[in-house]
């Protein structure tokens, strides 16, 4: 937990996996998916403005027709000033000047960004990459092979690759060393590496993710008879890693017994 003044305000939030209830965090998790895929500033529209250009340039007018629906999106929220990522930081707080914050609805999280909004933006995107930082090395310390994502990997190394090119560029005394056709070549990898997501219908991100988290939960109730959504994220995914384990070693006995 974390105590920090917020403009007028003192704010307490959770920073830590074995404090932080895993129904703050299911929502936390999912404000930070659509600011991801989203997103509510000029820094994200442009995302999506380049995202769609190398989408096209590709051939992918799939992809490209996606993520021009998402820079629809992310142009409605500019307008009406949602921002997932404070949203998100809202999701994780607990108490505002000592009166506890415990409505994780929509409209609860907007009236907390309300508040908050004496603030200077870059205030409260610094809590949030502090707490997001804690919290996804806690994860990946806890649980390394459920958030140890290949994907990420992927997409770092592309990073390094392209650097490396530039860089080799810069030593050789090209003119444009950002410019040349290796690198434009990793950089549209880069750009275009992960496809757009749908945040629309019945299949769209947030509807699959809530029902993913609900059906865990079902899980892990009808396994170990807990009541899930009041674990912390520590123990929820504690259980969860059991189950798996568990099962693993059910399986390995019936193979063994049919041997």
């Amino acid at each position: 937990m974390q105590t920090a003044k917020i403009g007028k305000h003192v704010v307490e939030f959770f920073d830590a996996i074995e404090e932080l209830p895993i129904v703050r965090f299911h929502k936390y998790e999912k404000l930070i998916l659509i600011d991801a895929g989203i997103g509510a500033d000029i820094a994200a529209f442009d995302q999506r403005t380049e995202r769609m250009r190398q989408f096209i340039a590709a051939g992918k007018t799939e992809n490209a027709q996606q993520e021009l629906e998402n820079m629809r999106q992310c142009v409605y929220m500019i307008q009406t000033g949602l921002n997932p990522r404070h949203l998100a930081f809202a999701a994780l707080v607990t108490k505002i000047d000592g009166k506890v914050c415990d409505d994780l609805s929509d409209d609860a999280l907007a009236e907390v960004t309300r508040k908050l909004n004496d603030s200077p933006a870059s205030k409260l995107a610094a809590l949030l990459d502090a707490a997001k930082k804690k919290i996804d090395g806690e994860l990946m310390l806890y649980f390394p092979a459920l958030f140890n994502d290949s994907d990420v990997k992927e997409y770092y190394d592309l990073m390094r690759a392209r650097a490396l090119e530039i860089l080799k560029g810069i030593i050789a005394g090209e003119k444009d060393p950002a410019g040349t056709a290796n690198v434009k070549k990793l950089t549209t990898a880069l750009v275009t590496h992960s496809k757009p997501k749908v945040f629309t219908g019945s299949d769209g991100v947030e509807i699959q993710f809530d029902r993913q988290f609900e059906n865990l939960c079902l899980t892990l109730s009808e396994q170990l008879h807990v009541e899930p959504k009041k674990l912390s994220v520590l123990e929820f995914y504690n259980a969860f890693d059991f189950v798996k384990e568990r099962a693993k070693q059910l399986e390995k006995a019936q193979k063994r017994g049919r041997n």
